[in-house]
């Protein structure tokens, strides 16, 4: 199996989409994983491979969409023992599942390198392209005239500026640097679309200039307050190193900056009476739910365990905590179902 999954991320690679490599490192019986069982997982929480069973599953296909997000690998530990809330890069979950047994799976993310997409060949574009393989960005260049000599640290050049802007999404890096040449043909390059930083080289007053002339070619005015404009922080530079360098230390912290994330206060199983340390990620997938008895996450879609109470579904992860749902009552709900068969 191992061999597949080799060539799978060779694959995924190839094309540029991210994944997550999943590998069990440590188990206790009765889990049936063992060190060295992998599998990997995508950003749409489809999984390939064995890291353990349905309890487990959930948790750690939401940790590895919120790898994803961050970049970041992590440990995460499911187990009956206390848990190691003072480890940095250790993640901890209760094993509430009747199956028992303990887990530590290694999670690693493979993300391809984000795009630094530079509209323009003005020498400041060249400063600009050769920071950006430092900072380990694909760089792309578009510009009518751009050419290899020009750009030896392009990983890409594009000649037509619609091919570029097809190129921009939710995870580009958009810096326009024409300074003078083809100014209007680069903003409208790229205003309206939705990257992670959109910054435009240019002074207030050249600016004002180009964004009157994009108003007037019919962009609504909402499109140009993506714009950072002048792109870059200030660090009182005049040079165009140095003005490339305020750029780059801008998307640098736009690329690293963390978003928050939210806990959930601790709960108690009502069937055990011990503490749950589920957490979630920002906000739990909506395609999960929480087995009121055990605290485990649950995948709706295909759950074998389920009870409909009103307007209302319970999704479980094993049929003893169907049963015992049903059984004793309703958990934080508290409505009782103790005449329930």
């Amino acid at each position: 199996m191992w061999h597949d999954l080799f060539d799978q991320s060779v694959r995924l690679r190839r094309e540029e989409e991210p994944f997550v490599l999943a590998t069990v490192v440590a188990f206790k019986s009765p889990q049936s994983a063992r060190p060295g069982s992998k599998a990997i997982i995508k950003s749409d929480g489809t999984i390939d491979g064995w890291i353990g069973g349905g309890c487990v599953q959930p948790i750690i296909i939401r940790e590895a969409k919120k790898a994803l997000q961050t970049g970041k690998p992590k440990l995460i530990s499911i187990s009956p023992e206390s848990a190691r809330e003072d480890w940095k890069g250790v993640e901890s979950y209760e094993m509430t599942c009747e199956g028992g047994g303990s887990l530590e799976i290694y999670l690693e993310p493979v993300i391809p390198k984000p795009e630094l997409l530079i509209i323009g060949c003005s020498p400041l574009a060249q400063i600009l392209a050769g920071l950006g393989r430092l900072l380990d960005f694909k760089v792309s260049v578009a510009d009518p005239e751009a050419s290899q000599e020009r750009f030896p640290d392009a990983d890409l050049l594009l000649t037509d500026l619609a091919s570029a802007r097809s190129r921009i999404d939710s995870r580009c890096y958009v810096v326009v640097a024409t300074m003078g040449t083809g100014d209007e043909e680069g903003l409208q390059a790229v205003v309206g679309t939705s990257p992670k930083y959109l910054g435009l080289v240019a002074s207030k007053e050249k600016a004002r200039s180009l964004f009157q002339y994009v108003r007037d070619k019919g962009t609504p005015a909402e499109h140009l307050e993506n714009i950072k404009c002048p792109a870059g922080i200030e660090l009182g530079g005049e040079t165009l190193p140095e003005i490339a360098l305020s750029v780059m230390a801008e998307i640098t912290r736009v690329r690293r900056a963390s978003s928050e994330q939210a806990t959930e206060p601790v709960r108690k199983s009502k069937s055990t009476g011990l503490p749950i340390l589920q957490k979630t990620v920002e906000v739990q997938s909506s395609d999960e739910s929480r087995d009121p008895v055990c605290g485990m996450s649950v995948a709706r879609e295909g759950a074998r365990y389920k009870t409909v109470l009103g307007d209302e579904t319970f999704y479980f992860c094993c049929l003893r905590c169907k049963e015992t749902f049903d059984r004793e009552g309703t958990g934080d709900r508290g409505q009782g179902t103790g005449d329930r068969g």
